[in-house]
């Protein structure tokens, strides 16, 4: 590589004293910082399978809920900031009141309702009659359990005015629109409501954002005083630390493994299940509402993760099942509510942006409601496997397990009661429809998924640079990490995607600072940037369609050689 930087410095026109330095310095602290993270990349390209297509619109299993196998998903851009100003969690990159609104679209699409009241009534008297206790709603004093996703909060608290990283956990403004619709729209009395991970710590930089009505503030308001926040250790103030119940889940693996429900669990009469759009590096798997459950006991949750690698074989029985189906989890859940305002795509752990419609390359700034546990997962699975993230097709047999579960295998409680009946419907969508029609699944006639997408009017057709992605570095063509800015040594492929448009495209336009480069006529819309450059350079690129109208899109880029 110095070779070939020698070699481009030797023949290029201009006078390089100046500029050599800066190039020497660039190189150094790329290899210096970044190294590690080199050899990490590349060993997760290796691993990497090859996208498998499903079969679509082939529902397996039984819908549930009112409106049986019906999957609510949200959509608004303007749930978050294009551009965030430091970290995802910080105020100033989350809009409460839009997220707030989409909650309550969801729920009123959910329940056929036209208010969130009458919402979360018809969501309560379905639950219980379904339960045995009658056509009741909610009754004061009756507790309520919410699981968060707390998974990267390992050992950090954070004092009052630090924080964590960027790795994504629950969102605390979607937590706390979660909490003021229950208590003003239900009556629900804040102690008899606990937020809960037993696996993990609940962080200041969560804690603080939906404890008070708003932080940081001048004057801090508490919002929240009497709601229960339970977490692994209790190490902090308002948390408490996770108690065990004399309730125990038993898990079919071959090593019999045995775990401890936690009180906050057990003595709530109904749980509340919010996982995240995210991927998951077990086998390049899928973290939903399924692993979710994964912090609800009190033992270590890497004890389960042999039983959770062995279902990646078809037909092997999966611990996700056995969540879904034990009384006092899965059984005593009322709602699967998604968090997908910020997803990830290649781990469990790094925010990206989606480049499909109609995110085109911003944030998901999404939300899933449902009541059925199997459908939900189907579909925030469909939306990691439609953009690409790659995540294996082993990584939704649980799903096939929960749907059609086999006879003599789950018995969560051990009280010889063996799981004979679908938990919910599974099945894949159908990508030639809009991604907001309801024709995507097999719907209520055919006994599949009930889709309803809300937030059509808020899409727009738009041209996508699909390479490179923004704030990445590159090395010779070859994606390598996540950057501060996005980098390029060495030539690239520019590469642009037209999103949302039904019509055809004329041609696109590739333009270097404002000089145009390349003309494609066809797809794919790619330009070869070949020719040396070097420091900042904005690159753009503009598709025409029906003669006179165009879409286009920039990118600042650093680039050497």
């Amino acid at each position: 590589m110095f070779y070939l930087l020698s070699k481009w410095i030797k023949n290029v026109k201009f006078k390089t004293s100046a500029v050599v330095p800066s190039i020497l310095v660039c190189f150094i602290l790329v290899f210096s910082v970044t190294g590690f993270v080199f050899a990490n990349y590349n060993t997760k390209q290796i691993e990497s399978s090859e996208p498998w297509n499903p079969i679509t619109k082939d529902p397996i299993g039984t819908p549930h809920g009112l409106f049986p196998g019906r999957v609510v998903w949200v959509w608004n851009p303007d749930a978050t900031e294009d551009d965030l100003d430091g970290y995802w969690w910080k105020k100033e990159n989350n809009n409460q009141e839009v997220i707030e609104q989409m909650l309550s679209d969801g729920l009123q699409n959910l329940m056929g309702s036209d208010n969130d009241s009458t919402s979360w009534d018809l969501l309560f008297k379905h639950f219980n009659e379904i339960h045995g206790y009658g056509n009741i709603g909610y009754q004061p004093g009756e507790k309520i359990a919410i699981k968060i996703n707390m998974n990267n909060n390992w050992n950090l608290y954070g004092s009052t005015y630090t924080s964590k990283d960027n790795e994504r956990d629950a969102n605390p403004y979607v937590v706390k629109a979660l909490l003021r619709n229950l208590i003003n729209n239900v009556g629900i009395a804040q102690e008899d409501i606990t937020v809960y991970d037993a696996s993990r710590k609940i962080g200041n930089w969560f804690y603080n954002r939906v404890y008070y009505k708003e932080y940081p503030a001048d004057t801090l308001e508490i919002e929240f005083e009497n709601v229960n926040f339970v977490d692994s250790t209790g190490g902090a103030s308002g948390r408490q630390k996770v108690e065990a119940s004399n309730e125990k889940i038993y898990f079919a693996h071959e090593s019999n493994v045995i775990r401890t429900l936690p009180t906050c669990v057990v003595e709530s009469k109904y749980i509340i299940n919010m996982p995240l759009l995210k991927r998951h590096p077990i086998n390049q798997g899928v973290t939903l509402s399924g692993k979710n459950f994964f912090g609800t006991w009190i033992e270590p949750v890497v004890d389960i993760h042999d039983y959770h690698t062995s279902a990646f074989t078809y037909g092997n029985p999966a611990p996700q099942t056995e969540l879904f189906a034990h009384e006092h989890i899965g059984g005593k859940t009322i709602l699967y509510f998604g968090d997908g305002t910020f997803a990830t795509k290649i781990d469990h752990r790094t925010i990206d942006k989606f480049q499909m419609y109609p995110f085109n390359n911003d944030w998901t700034n999404s939300l899933f409601l449902s009541e059925d546990p199997v459908a939900i997962d189907s579909v925030m699975y469909d939306f990691l496997h439609a953009e690409g993230t790659n995540p294996v097709e082993e990584s939704q047999y649980y799903l096939h397990q929960s749907a059609e579960p086999p006879l003599d295998t789950y018995d969560p409680e051990n009280d010889g009661e063996y799981l004979s009946e679908s938990l919910g419907v599974h099945e894949h969508w159908d990508t030639t429809f809009d991604i907001f029609s309801p024709d995507r699944y097999a719907g209520p006639t055919n006994e599949g998924i009930d889709y309803v997408g809300i937030g059509e009017e808020y899409a727009n057709p738009a041209i996508i640079f699909s390479n490179p992605a923004e704030k990445t570095l590159y090395l010779f063509g070859t994606k390598l990490t996540k950057f501060p800015i996005t980098l390029i040594i060495g030539g690239i492929q520019v590469e642009s995607k037209v999103n949302g448009l039904f019509t055809d495209v004329d041609k696109v336009e590739f333009y270097l600072d404002g000089k145009l480069k390349y003309t494609a006529e066809k797809e794919p819309f790619t330009w070869h940037w070949i020719k040396p450059g070097i420091f900042k350079h904005t690159i753009q690129i503009k598709a025409y369609y029906n003669e006179i109208n165009s879409l286009s899109a920039n990118m600042t880029v650093w680039k050497f050689l």
